[in-house]
């Protein structure tokens, strides 16, 4: 048929025209020769792709200007520590990285032509390598899409990985921004060292993690570091290994170790932190040295550390570091994370000068025995802030054990003469101790003479208790030490739970005043002049409850909120290089 009946052509007719040449194919498809199926698979498959390139090109999404299409795939890609589920990968960057998983675009590369050549044009679309799986598109393809641009790459262990990286990292290490090794062992580190004799000099963030395994296999405790590295690396992370850098890194500001194993660890730690003068932000978690003999470290003045946190540390070696890392910055956070009595160990001077303070308990979202409940204590000065959490174990089904926080907040009380200046304090989700713990909170902030406001914040469980709150944390002036005259200010700020109901947010519930209208009735809360009630949107407020309440106050707001509020902290407490998988803070 010629081109001009083609062109006349109706869309009806031409349907009829492509069954009849299909079914004629189908039927003689038996008789023809390979190279003729061949053949005609790749005609059949070229007319299908200009046909969707046809139809796409007509649709909006195809018409955007090609710098929108490109923002559009960057937001396609997870970060590969989330979008990975393969249970022999781990990459858990500590700090906060670009790696990307650019196997994400691979469908879209599928669909026409178009997209496909906007996608591979992009190189920023696929600069994080990763040598552990065989991606959709070969390593060797993505090693020429990327050429050129800042690379991010993560090296696992994997059948090739070897063959990969030799044929890859000498001409592209001078690209590497981010390099992360990940499921590292001892049988791999002179392989590594290897690598690390090419020059890197666009280094910022390296990673290094792995498996100690028998530490007695480890040839050496010297971290591989690549040649140039100390001109840019800001970041440093090394989990799981017993390895330690041994030069200076006079530009490092990020640093994290965490499950360390090894002789004269402390000491060796106390050795890195000398080379890295312009820390603003450490980590040291679960720290073991093998031998238990360590020297009184000589304190280090690190001037530019704003962010010290301690985890899972023994007192032994909370005092090391406490000793060893004083504070010196005028504007600093210290967090010490611990299932370990913190509250003896802290310096007397970390209380001086506090004029804010926050008691916390928290209940993980799915409580379990082995995911623990905890207890925090936050305390804040004008520039400084410190931050204590003390894990406390569920109770257990076989023995019925139990951690109370009794114990741990009479460590605090023997501070409680240093804290003549704190004018705030702030409960969140205390209703939850009990008696004993009521009773301990309620000898410190007696004891405040500075004392002028409290906050009381309390998620419910709606479905479950009543939403009544009541006075049960205020200090009662009843009591022979009450030294809080200045206490004038309450507030109370009510939300609801994850455990409450999951439609919580389309009903509504009563918040009762009852229990709070009874207390106040004992004159033991006569102190009082100002109440502030803020509640969700989802708890109603009765203007007869709030008429009650104005006969035992001098002043009565209520407010909804969206938030409950939080104790106001300083910007020293925010981490922009804070990681996904681990944030580095529980503020």
């Amino acid at each position: 048929m010629d081109g001009s009946v083609m062109n006349g052509a109706s869309p009806v007719h031409i349907e009829d025209m492509t069954r009849v040449v299909l079914s004629q194919l189908e039927r003689e498809a038996p008789e023809l020769s390979g190279d003729t199926i061949k053949k005609c698979l790749e005609l059949l498959a070229n007319t299908a792709s200009h046909l969707s390139e046809v139809a796409n090109a007509r649709v909006p999404f195809c018409a955007l200007p090609i710098d929108i299409l490109n923002q559009i795939m960057e937001a396609i890609t997870d970060p590969l520590e989330l979008s990975k589920e393969d249970a022999d990968f781990r990459f858990e960057p500590f700090w906060l990285s670009a790696a990307r998983n650019s196997d994400m675009l691979v469908p879209i590369t599928r669909t026409c032509r178009y997209l496909r050549k906007v996608a591979l044009s992009n190189p920023l679309l696929w600069k994080t390598l990763t040598t552990h799986s065989t991606p959709s598109i070969p390593f060797s393809q993505l090693q020429r899409l990327c050429d050129g641009v800042p690379l991010t790459l993560v090296v696992a262990p994997s059948k090739d990985f070897t063959n990969i990286l030799d044929a890859f990292y000498p001409s592209h290490a001078h690209h590497v921004r981010e390099l992360h090794f990940t499921e590292i062992g001892h049988r791999h580190i002179n392989y590594v060292r290897s690598l690390m004799q090419h020059s890197t000099p666009a280094l910022t963030s390296y990673a290094f993690c792995g498996r100690t395994g028998d530490i007695s296999k480890w040839p050496t405790h010297e971290l591989p570091l690549p040649l140039t590295s100390a001109a840019l690396l800001r970041d440093l992370y090394i989990r799981d290994v017993p390895l330690l850098p041994s030069i200076a890194l006079p530009h490092l500001t990020h640093l994290a170790l965490s499950k360390i194993e090894m002789r004269g660890l402390h000491t060796a730690v106390a050795n890195v932190l000398s080379l890295c003068p312009n820390l603003e932000a450490l980590v040291l978690a679960q720290l073991f040295q093998i031998d238990s003999a360590t020297p009184d470290p000589q304190p280090l003045h690190m001037k530019k550390l704003r962010r010290l946190t301690l985890y899972g540390m023994t007192q032994t070696s909370l005092q090391y570091y406490l000793t060893l890392l004083p504070r010196g910055s005028p504007q600093s956070a210290t967090q010490l994370l611990s299932s370990f009595e913190t509250a003896s160990v802290l310096p007397n001077g970390t209380f001086e000068n506090t004029t804010r303070i926050a008691f916390t308990y928290a209940r993980p979202a799915t409580p379990s025995f082995s995911r623990p409940h905890h207890t925090e204590l936050t305390m804040t000065t004008p520039d400084r802030v410190v931050h204590v959490v003390q894990e406390l174990m569920n109770r257990s089904p076989l023995s019925g054990l139990q951690y109370a926080l009794g114990g741990w907040y009479e460590g605090l009380s023997v501070h409680s003469a240093r804290l003549s200046q704190v004018r705030e304090v702030w409960f969140t989700n205390m209703c939850r101790a009990n008696a004993e713990e009521s009773q301990v909170v309620h000898s410190i902030v007696a004891l405040l003479p500075a004392l002028e406001t409290l906050v009381i914040t309390e998620e419910y469980a709606g479905n479950v208790h009543p939403v009544s709150p009541n006075l049960s944390l205020c200090p009662s002036a009843h009591d022979p030490s009450f030294q809080s005259r200045r206490l004038k200010n309450l507030r109370i700020a009510c939300g609801l739970s994850s455990r409450s109901d999951p439609t919580h947010s389309y009903v509504l519930y009563a918040l009762l005043f009852a229990d709070m209208l009874a207390q106040l009735k004992t004159g033991a809360y006569d102190y009082l002049e100002h109440l502030v009630v803020l509640a969700v949107r989802q708890l109603v407020i009765s203007e007869a409850d709030l008429a009650q309440l104005r006969e035992h106050f001098s002043t009565v707001k209520a407010e909804y909120v969206d938030v409950l509020p939080g104790m106001p902290v300083p910007a020293c407490c925010n981490e922009p290089r804070a990681g996904i998988k681990w944030t580095g803070a529980l503020w």
